[in-house]
């Protein structure tokens, strides 16, 4: 029997291999399990890699190293991560096998899409719209978004369901961005909608991209960014050609500007250093922090506490990853002027925009036209559906995090 299982051979998922200060952190490509290995356990992985039979890379290790190594047990470890393909005998597709290459082109499609995305011609495509865009920026200043574009119509409701559709297009674009560029590295991304904060959006997730080294991670971090670019342009261009062909700034030119100034609202979100911002991710990568904003967050609360005397609630920095607590001492303030920040948008620009809106409905809900109260009558009933499908969302979360906690609570 133990002849039979030396002539195992363990076939691996695709794994990323990490340098890690600890020793060599090993990931499932595509997934978001990974584990800190010591070297020559890292070295026995790369030996199933490589093809050598359970008894082979047994001895491999023996000789290598000069001690032996309970093998099942590492076995059993690399099943618990998932890395080991579990496939029952005789069912595995060879890999001449049509149908194999056929569940695995959708995956290539998607790459091969992704990796054109960011090609040497598709660079310079979107060179020229942002130059294109800057150029008619600098030739017709009343292109240029202010706050008074929202209003591009007198009907409030056409106001905010034009810019609710106009948004959900430029953060799809935004999160497209990111979909492309985690294809373009294999990663199985993927598109799904959420909420954040107070807002409906679309989201990207990228498994697996811890796993990647970090000169690779900062281009799918910072494309959405780029996206957001990309679709402020377009936006500018249509208005300037629009301009130009009827000699005035129209509805739609109006409309365009108007998304133009709230994609640049979406586009000073990724500074809010309190939430966790695409610019949050790229800092994190660059320093290999582990969890910076929730440091920083303890550190701050550490000081408060410190201020009002309530030594008993600070929390404790030995629980702090060391490269966290580091960078946290410069990072705190960043993370408090993320909030001052915030603050300084909705004080200065979103109440007043608020305030006409809700000035302009309540007067014309007392004394407008008939077609004018019915706009304000649609105006609150449509921001009471947007809100409300927040608040479900945020029930939801919330009750799903509980009994995730229940069951874990069970178990225990």
């Amino acid at each position: 029997m133990e002849e039979q299982q030396d002539r195992r051979k363990i076939h691996l998922h695709p794994l990323t291999f990490l340098p890690d200060a600890e020793g060599v952190s090993i990931g499932r490509f595509g997934t978001d399990t990974f584990a800190v290995f010591p070297e020559d356990g890292a070295e026995l992985v790369k030996q199933f890699q490589a093809g050598l039979t359970v008894g082979e890379a047994a001895r491999w290790y023996q000789e290598t190293y000069h001690e032996e190594i309970d093998i099942e047990d590492f076995l059993e470890t690399l099943r618990d991560l998932t890395f080991v393909m579990e496939e029952p005998e005789g069912l595995a597709a060879h890999p001449h096998d049509p149908a194999a290459s056929r569940s695995d082109s959708p995956p290539l499609r998607r790459q091969a899409l992704g990796k054109w995305a960011f090609t040497p011609v598709a660079w310079v495509l979107y060179a020229v719209l942002i130059g294109a865009g800057v150029a008619f920026l600098w030739k017709y200043p009343e292109l240029r978004p202010t706050r008074q574009h929202v209003f591009f119509t007198d009907y409030s409701t056409v106001i905010i369901i034009g810019l609710f559709l106009g948004q959900m297009l430029g953060i799809l674009v935004h999160e497209s961005m990111h979909l492309l560029a985690g294809w373009r590295l294999g990663l199985p991304s993927k598109l799904s909608v959420g909420r954040r904060m107070y807002m409906l959006v679309f989201q990207t997730s990228m498994p697996g991209i811890a796993g990647l080294p970090r000169k690779v991670r900062y281009l799918p971090f910072l494309s959405g960014m780029f996206g957001d670019v990309l679709f402020f342009s377009a936006l500018v261009l249509i208005a300037g050609g629009v301009q130009l062909l009827t000699g005035e700034l129209n509805v739609f030119a109006r409309f365009c500007l108007a998304l133009c100034f709230t994609t640049i609202l979406r586009f000073l979100w990724q500074f809010y250093f309190h939430l966790q911002t695409d610019i949050y991710y790229v800092i994190v990568t660059l320093l290999g922090c582990v969890n910076l904003q929730e440091t920083a967050r303890q550190r701050i609360a550490n000081v408060w506490y410190r201020l009002i005397r309530a030594d008993h609630k600070r929390y404790d920095p030995s629980r702090w990853a060391e490269k966290d607590a580091k960078a946290a001492r410069w990072y705190g303030p960043f993370y408090s002027a993320g909030y001052a920040f915030f603050l300084f948008v909705l004080v200065f620009i979103m109440l007043p925009i608020a305030y006409r809106f809700l000035s302009s409905v309540f007067l014309n809900l007392l004394h407008g036209s008939t077609d004018q109260m019915l706009d304000s009558v649609l105006f609150i009933v449509f921001n009471g559906l947007q809100y409300g499908v927040v608040v479900w969302l945020y029930i939801r979360q919330r009750l799903a995090r509980r009994r995730q906690q229940q069951s874990i609570v069970q178990e225990g």
